[in-house]
């Protein structure tokens, strides 16, 4: 039997309409900047934003008919390399002046550190550190 080496990427579909270039541009602005996040120009289609992640890993948004909903908890995680990484991180967002939606920052005892954020993709993004 085959054994994943791991998750190379995640897909969400946003409604008709949505990937308009200044979308784009202010998706791929915000998460730039926070996380250093690209775009794949090899793999744009008019319905289509992938986006590199690091490693082989992407985020792909298609554009559908029939989006997805999202409840509220609907997430998906990165690891940071430091306490500090992921506290500079939530200060950083808690800062920014646009519709961020931004959850308290969890802290362990023992430097673990833990937060959610929603910002123009459907699913929310968990920073977390683990010790």
């Amino acid at each position: 039997m085959a054994v994943p080496i791991g998750l190379n990427h995640i897909a969400m579909s946003v409604p008709s309409g949505t990937l308009t270039p200044e979308y784009r541009a202010q998706l791929l602005e915000f998460y730039g900047k926070l996380f250093g996040w690209r775009e794949l120009d090899s793999l744009r289609l008019p319905d289509r934003l992938t986006i590199a992640v690091g490693g082989h890993c992407y985020v792909n948004l298609r554009e559908r008919s029939a989006s997805m909903v999202c409840s509220g908890y609907e997430h998906f995680g990165i690891v940071v390399g430091s306490t500090d990484e992921a506290e500079e991180l939530w200060a950083v967002l808690h800062r920014d002046a646009r519709d961020v939606h931004l959850e308290p920052l969890t802290r362990g005892e023992d430097g673990y550190r833990s937060f959610r954020f929603r910002y123009l993709i459907p699913l929310a993004v968990e920073v977390q550190f683990f010790p």
